[in-house]
């Protein structure tokens, strides 16, 4: 199983967020990607939070702090990628997949095709920010801006065309050993599959090995020292 970690990109610097709603400066993205590849890191998923005030100048932007990175890390990169002309732009990227979100939703065949021909099938992965809500799990449709039940989504769709399935608790981002267990009972996915982040402490990969999970990605306090990947890996 792999131990990895979440960085977001907010108007190309690093942030932290808490309960998908707090965020606080981080810091320059190759500095902290410096940081996890020194801590061994498995892997690194980019991710730029956006929801629906984002513009393509703003991908681009963004996209130019991508390019300019120099790390052996495996990277993967997503978040507001919603057009032919977003998927243009990653060609040549130090990156090896692709996240998609809101693209899965609304099941744009086209654009998730196009990036699977151009980077391979094990390229491509889908991002399920969830929140338990009265009982039911739901999921933050990022270019709508709120939460729908994961019950309206065409979750073969997803299970067809996405090689890995990060699931997001956005519930307990931030916190410690708080993932909330109850999702991965509730979304139809093969458990070798997944991705899990959000909650996520050193209790969190010992139960997902035992579960056949594929990967844990840890967010925000995997940066300091007293948080090492290893420690995680030796939980």
């Amino acid at each position: 199983m792999r131990i990895g970690s979440t960085v977001l990109l907010k108007d190309q610097l690093c942030v932290q967020s808490y309960e998908w709603n707090t965020i606080r400066p981080l810091g320059a993205l190759q500095g902290v990607l410096d940081s996890l590849e020194e801590y061994q890191c498995d892997e690194v998923a980019i991710i730029r939070p956006v929801r629906q005030n984002d513009t393509l100048k703003s991908f681009q932007r963004d996209i130019q702090v991508i390019k300019a990175l120099k790390t052996m890390t495996p990277i993967s990169f997503g978040g507001g990628i919603r057009s032919l002309e977003h998927i243009s732009l990653l060609k040549g990227l130090p990156i090896e997949r692709i996240i998609f979100s809101s693209a899965f939703l609304e099941k744009q065949t086209e654009l998730i095709t196009l990036a699977k021909d151009l980077f391979g099938h094990q390229a491509i992965k889908c991002l399920l920010p969830v929140s338990v809500q009265k009982g039911e799990v739901h999921v933050y449709h990022s270019s709508a801006g709120r939460y729908i039940p994961l019950s309206t989504v065409d979750t073969q769709f997803i299970d067809e065309l996405a090689n890995e399935i990060v699931l997001f608790d956005t519930d307990h981002e931030g916190c410690s050993d708080q993932f909330d267990w109850s999702i991965i009972e509730e979304v139809p996915f093969a458990a070798e599959k997944l991705i899990l982040c959000g909650g996520v402490g050193k209790k969190t990969p010992c139960i997902a090995r035992q579960n056949n999970i594929a990967s844990v990605l840890i967010d925000n306090k995997v940066l300091h020292q007293e948080y090492s990947i290893l420690e995680y890996k030796n939980a």
